[in-house]
């Protein structure tokens, strides 16, 4: 139903489930002056519910009152921490705490799950990032700066001149470089493979040069090569219909961001923010 996707309902909704939290851990007053404990069956129930998912079966009697045990042992360590003051000024605990506000905000998209529209809306603006990267296919000499030394960039410009005269890929380029790590030619390969295999330098270098004719020199973290870029192979369009699955678990992480962002924002505006930073020093940055 269009209702239950209103996000004034949304919020309404969670902040009935952080009331319900609330009012679940936090101990009435008549209850703290007689320090009663009650675990009840919804608690011993959760109980088992986590341990099954754990251990994919129930646990025994034996195991179901040491878990009872281990929660109200937490229970009564976290209230007297609590009447002590240790979760005061505690940066770990109130990053936790606030971090499970967040869980519960973000789990409002596991409540209110997309049409197939909204899918097909999301994969449409962000297309570009299920398309896959291009392959390459090329030749390359390299000329080793531990061989050559000071020569090394002129003996690189002087190979690139010959194979521009003589207008051959040559059989066996080997004869004008070096031995290198890896092989000659390259078929195929990813960006990332070229980037493993060459550096980032290299590969931002390749990715712009034209086909069908020798280029450089380029530079690696190995020393110098002069490139033939065969053949640069473009992947089809992204389908829709092949990545539903992906998609929905972009849109699903996209969604608890976005319903996290509007919730705190909600929140921030029931405060008056001051910041007192008078006279406080700081590191100069030069823009």
């Amino acid at each position: 139903m269009k209702i239950l996707r209103e996000p004034l309902l949304q919020f309404l909704f969670l902040g009935g489930l952080i009331y319900l939290a609330y009012a679940y851990v936090t101990p009435r007053t008549e209850e703290n002056k007689s320090k009663s404990l009650v675990v009840n069956a919804a608690k011993i129930k959760w109980m088992q519910s986590n341990w099954q998912k754990r251990w994919n079966r129930l646990p025994t009697r034996k195991e179901l009152n040491a878990l009872i045990e281990q929660y109200i042992k937490e229970t009564v360590l976290y209230n007297e921490a609590v009447k002590m003051g240790l979760d005061k000024e505690d940066s770990i605990i109130r990053r936790q705490l606030a971090q499970k506000v967040e869980f519960l905000a973000k789990d409002l998209v596991v409540y209110i799950p997309p049409t197939d529209e909204e899918l097909k809306a999301y994969f449409k603006a962000h297309k570009d990032q299920y398309k896959e990267d291009p392959l390459y296919s090329f030749t390359q000499i390299f000329f080793d700066p531990d061989k050559r030394g000071s020569t090394t960039l002129q003996d690189a410009k002087k190979a690139k001149e010959h194979l521009d005269q003589s207008n051959s890929m040559l059989q066996d380029t080997t004869k004008l470089g070096d031995a290198f790590i890896a092989d000659s030619y390259f078929e195929a390969n990813s960006l990332l493979d070229i980037r493993k295999n060459f550096g980032s330098g290299f590969m931002q270098t390749l990715i712009k040069l034209e086909s069908g004719k020798w280029q450089g020199p380029i530079l690696s973290g190995f020393g110098v090569h002069i490139v033939y870029l065969k053949e640069i192979i473009f992947p089809p369009e992204p389908e829709f219909s092949k990545l539903k699955d992906t998609v929905l678990q972009d849109w699903t992480r996209f969604k608890q961001e976005e319903i996290n962002q509007q919730f705190y924002k909600q929140l921030k505006e029931n405060y008056i923010i001051v910041i007192e930073d008078n006279n406080i020093s700081v590191l100069d940055q030069k823009s």
